[in-house]
């Protein structure tokens, strides 16, 4: 029997909820997590969601009458943190730039620090690149931020510092 800690419990979860499994469903269909799905008790789960709910990783909807339950901004951050580490790199480099004034300094440091929570590295101040394929959660932080007017997201095949970003990245060819 496996057995795995509570993060692991989390982290599932939350990708069970983001690709929109319904988790009721697979609390009574064990078999829908995957061959390596967790051998734990109901109430383990259940109160595995209570505490993320608590702690903004979740936010509980109801749809036609049923209890569901949504990933927010916070939980696909989270998501995507424990994803991030299957990502192989596609051969293109993304980059984001952004102008955020002076008079939103909260949002620009809360964007900066997202990014650096995606995966992203600063090539300058208001510049960041990444090698991993995440354009959606980008969007969504963009979105979130109500930051459309200041930033722009670059898909690029040729760089010229491109050993010394793969370096930085540990990408091997």
């Amino acid at each position: 029997m496996k057995i795995i800690n509570k993060s692991q419990i989390q982290e599932i979860i939350l990708e069970v909820i983001d690709i929109a499994k319904d988790v009721h469903q697979i609390l009574n269909r064990p078999s829908l997590w995957g061959k390596d799905y967790p051998k734990q008790s109901k109430q383990n789960i259940y109160s595995r969601i209570y505490q993320m709910k608590k702690d903004g990783y979740l936010q509980e909807v109801e749809v036609r009458g049923r209890r569901k339950y949504l990933a927010t901004f916070k939980g696909k951050m989270k998501v995507l943190k424990f994803l991030k580490r299957k990502k192989v790199w596609d051969g293109k480099w993304r980059i984001v730039v952004f102008d955020i004034p002076e008079r939103k300094r909260k949002m620009r440091n809360f964007f900066r620090e997202k990014l650096s929570w995606l995966g992203f590295k600063k090539l300058q101040e208001s510049v960041w690149i990444s090698p991993y394929n995440i354009a959606d959660e980008v969007e969504g932080l963009i979105e979130y931020c109500h930051a459309e007017k200041y930033v722009h997201y670059l898909l690029v095949e040729e760089i010229d510092s491109r050993e010394i970003l793969m370096n930085l990245f540990k990408i091997k060819e």
